[in-house]
């Protein structure tokens, strides 16, 4: 896939009785079939809790996905995908669904504080964050002495959660958290840090290109009489996951692993998008032990790794379609957004140096601009203004659609 194109899911994704539900709810809404899938993995997973686990290296990796639908601000229909997948987990868990599933946090401890409870002694570790504005955990994390992130990324990993305040160190044990968010590709850019990246906060979460399924002016029709009979089913697995513990592949499925394993190893696309795929054996780990509960198996079989690589690759290009060109230097990535805004005029040195408001130096600037030409994203015009001759900064596509053109 180039960096840019839409990702397309492949329908191995949509295995068993998961692609079963996305089928039924599919015709009575507008939502995305990628962001009704990847909900309903990361819901489902965060009911099952952290007994069911596969092994990697010793580590335990449960079926506990973080997902971030990614679209449009009005017209993505992330919110949706949500609201139809939370439709059947109220169902298939209704005391986790009111007890355990919560619109996002202000900080590190109040996550920790939320799983241990009002008598601070942990009943259920299973938490699902749901938040509608993804930006703010992002902003929020980005505060100075805030914990946030490294809490995400510890809880990620599983297992003990600490946090020091002043009122000392707050721990909770065996914790089984995911998380669902929604925003915007733009925020996304420009909020995800360099540090956050580097930090490995980003990619412990799949991120899901979503967008308008359909137009359907008078809303879907579908019954509760429609979705009881997948209610019963997740239940029931959901149950069965809670009662079991290491979940390992068949022979089979080993093969098809080792093969799979070896191809992620060699993919390496430099620059952020690096990064941002740099946990995707993990990730497809944690997919088909999802794919595995789902079917109610007690083994991991091809037909689960091969959902999971589909899903994988949905998001793999997904984050292509984000950050395929982004460089990884906030004030070049910057720099190159803005110099697309402007279009056929590009921008010249003070244009440049307004889109920061004062806020990276001359040198920063002359680095971003070595860095944006050097990868061939920008080209130089000089233009002459009847004065003094300027240098105006243009997007290479730009260069190449007027060539088209003419």
């Amino acid at each position: 896939m180039t960096a840019g194109s839409w990702p397309v899911l492949n329908p191995a994704a949509l295995h068993g009785i998961a692609g079963e539900i996305v089928d039924t709810i599919l015709p009575h809404t507008e939502a995305d079939p990628a962001g009704l899938l990847a909900s309903l993995l990361a819901e489902f997973g965060a009911v099952c809790g952290p007994e069911a686990h596969a092994l990697a290296d010793s580590a335990h990796h449960s079926a506990r996905l973080n997902v971030v639908l990614v679209g449009d601000t009005s017209k993505g229909r992330k919110g949706t995908a949500g609201q139809n997948i939370g439709r059947v987990m109220q169902g298939v868990d209704p005391t986790f669904y009111r007890d355990r599933r919560v619109n996002g946090f202000g900080s590190g401890e109040a996550l920790v504080d939320t799983i241990r409870g009002s008598d601070n002694v942990v009943i259920d570790p299973r938490l699902l964050v749901v938040e509608p504005e993804f930006a703010r955990i992002l902003n929020v994390a980005k505060r100075d002495g805030s914990t946030l992130s490294s809490i995400i990324r510890q809880a990620w990993d599983g297992g003990r959660l600490a946090v020091r305040s002043r009122a000392g160190t707050t721990i909770a044990e065996d914790s089984h958290v995911a998380v669902i968010g929604h925003i915007s590709a733009d925020e996304l850019r420009s909020k995800l840090t360099d540090s956050e990246v580097a930090g490995g906060f980003a990619n412990r979460f799949l991120f899901v290109c979503v967008r308008r399924s359909k137009v359907l002016p008078s809303g879907g029709n579908l019954d509760d009489a429609d979705l009881a009979p997948f209610i019963r089913k997740f239940a029931l697995f959901a149950t069965q996951a809670q009662g079991r513990s290491v979940i390992r592949r068949t022979p089979q499925a080993e093969g098809l692993w080792s093969e799979l394993y070896h191809q992620m190893a060699e993919d390496e696309p430099g620059g952020l998008l690096a990064a941002i795929i740099a946990r995707d054996a993990a990730q497809v780990l944690r997919l088909s032990l999802t794919y595995a509960l789902l079917d109610g198996s007690r083994l991991i079989d091809v037909e689960h790794i091969r959902a999971a690589w589909a899903m994988w690759n949905y998001c793999r290009d997904s984050a292509a379609h984000i950050f395929g060109e982004s460089i990884g230097d906030p004030i070049a990535d910057t720099l190159l957004t803005a110099i697309r805004k402007a279009g056929k005029a590009g921008l010249d040195g003070k244009e440049q140096h307004a889109v920061f408001a004062g806020h990276a130096s001359k040198r920063q600037l002359e680095a971003a601009r070595e860095v944006l030409l050097g990868k061939g994203l920008v080209t130089p015009e000089t233009v002459q203004t009847g004065g003094r001759p300027v240098q105006v900064l243009r997007a290479t596509e730009c260069e190449i659609s007027e060539k088209r053109a003419l």
